[in-house]
C-alpha cells in the first residue's frame, strides 16, 4: 500500500473556541497516536478530502510531515458533521513499516462471467469487505478479482484469492466472495381447468329450484274456480 503524503501542523491544546476557529480557517483538528507521544495536529481540509476521495478504499495510509519528521500513519477515524458531512476532527495511528496492522480492504469484480454472459445469470457479490493482516509495505489497497470464468452455481471462495507475502486473509477460507446465480423466471398464475364450468352448473341448480312468483303457480291449478257455493245462483 502506497502512503500519500500529507503535512499537517501543530496545534495549540485546550484552548477555548480554538477548534472551531481551526475550522473556520478552512482546516480540520486532528491527533497522532500510537507512536509512544501523542500530537495534537491540525490540516488542510481541502487537502485531506482530496486525498480520502482518491483512495481505493477506507484504508488510507499517509506520511505525514510534522515538525521536519515523517510519521507513518493509518487514517484511523473522521468524525464528520451530520448535515454537511464536513470533517470535524481526524484520528491519525502512528505505524511502522513492518508493524503488522489489521485493516478493512474492499474486494472488486473484474469482467464479466461466463455465466453472465451465456447463460443470463446474475452476478452476486458476497462479500464486499475483508479483514486483512499485514505490514503496511505489502498490504494491496483493494482485491481485484477476476470473475470471468465463473459459470452458473460456481462460486470465488475466499481461499483462491491471491494475496502479496505477508499478508493473510481473516476470514473462513471456504466463504463465497462471489456466486453466479440463475436468473429468476417469474410464473404467471395458471387458471384451474373445470372451475368455470362448475361455477356454472351451481347456477344452473339454482335457477332449478327457484321459488314461484306468487300467481304464476295458480295459472293451472285450484286457483281458477269459482268459490264454493256461488255456482248454482
Amino acid at each position: 500500500m502506497k502512503a500519500v503524503e500529507l503535512e499537517v501542523q501543530p496545534r495549540e491544546a485546550k484552548k477555548r473556541n480554538r477548534a472551531k476557529a481551526i475550522r473556520s480557517a478552512g482546516r480540520v483538528p486532528g491527533i497522532v497516536y500510537g507512536g509512544g507521544e501523542n500530537h495534537l495536529v491540525e490540516v488542510d481540509n481541502k487537502t485531506f478530502e482530496s486525498i480520502v476521495h482518491s483512495a481505493s478504499s477506507d484504508t488510507v495510509l499517509v506520511e505525514l510531515k510534522h515538525e521536519g519528521k515523517n510519521r507513518l500513519a493509518l487514517v484511523q477515524e473522521v468524525q464528520h458533521h451530520p448535515l454537511s458531512r464536513q470533517a470535524l476532527h481526524i484520528d491519525f495511528r502512528e505505524v511502522k513499516p513492518d508493524q503488522e496492522v489489521v485493516v478493512i480492504l474492499p474486494t472488486i469484480p473484474k469482467g464479466e462471467p461466463e455465466g453472465v454472459k451465456t447463460e443470463g445469470g446474475n452476478l452476486e457479490h458476497v462479500l464486499h469487505y475483508l479483514k486483512v493482516k499485514g505490514t503496511p509495505s505489502n498490504l494491496p489497497e483493494s482485491f481485484e478479482i477476476d470473475v470471468t470464468h465463473l459459470e452458473i452455481g460456481q462460486t470465488f471462495p475466499v481461499r483462491d484469492i491471491v494475496t502479496p507475502e505477508g499478508v493473510e486473509v481473516l476470514a473462513d477460507p471456504s466463504n463465497a466472495v462471489f456466486s453466479i446465480t440463475r436468473p429468476r423466471v417469474i410464473e404467471e398464475p395458471v387458471a384451474v381447468e373445470g372451475e368455470e364450468g362448475e361455477e356454472l352448473a351451481e347456477g344452473e341448480e339454482a335457477a332449478e329450484g327457484e321459488t314461484p312468483v306468487e300467481g304464476e303457480a295458480s295459472a293451472g291449478g285450484d286457483g281458477g274456480k269459482p268459490p264454493a257455493g256461488d255456482g248454482g245462483k
